[in-house]
């Protein structure tokens, strides 16, 4: 006979009410991304998420050439678009925080380094 005694049950949850967040599913490698045929990325850095383009073969034709120019900042931009890039200098301002952001999508999207 087992002993119930000290286990407690959890009440139902409430209707409408949100799903717990202690659990987050784990960040998808690059080749899952690609193997999925996900369009974007969602990049979260300083509490706000930023929706990159996964392949680079969609990203803009400008974003590739400023690369190829080593003008990342100009690249970036090109990338984020400019309702995303005005939401990232609002917040942003510093060219640290751009370094940061920029590493964070290199390793996102499988690159070795932003080349900052």
């Amino acid at each position: 006979m087992s002993d119930t005694r000290n286990r407690r049950r959890r009440p139902p949850r409430p209707a409408g009410a949100p799903a717990p967040q202690d659990y987050r599913e784990p960040r998808k490698t690059a080749a899952q991304r690609e193997a999925e045929g996900i369009e974007t990325v969602p990049i979260t850095y300083g509490g706000m998420t930023f929706d990159i383009p996964a392949d680079v073969d969609d990203w803009p034709t400008l974003a590739v050439q400023a690369f190829s120019k080593q003008r990342h900042i100009d690249a970036f931009e090109q990338i984020l678009g400019p309702v995303q890039w005005a939401k990232f200098l609002a917040k942003f301002p510093r060219k640290r925080q751009f370094d940061e952001f920029a590493e964070l999508i290199a390793d996102e999207l499988g690159f070795g380094t932003a080349g900052n």
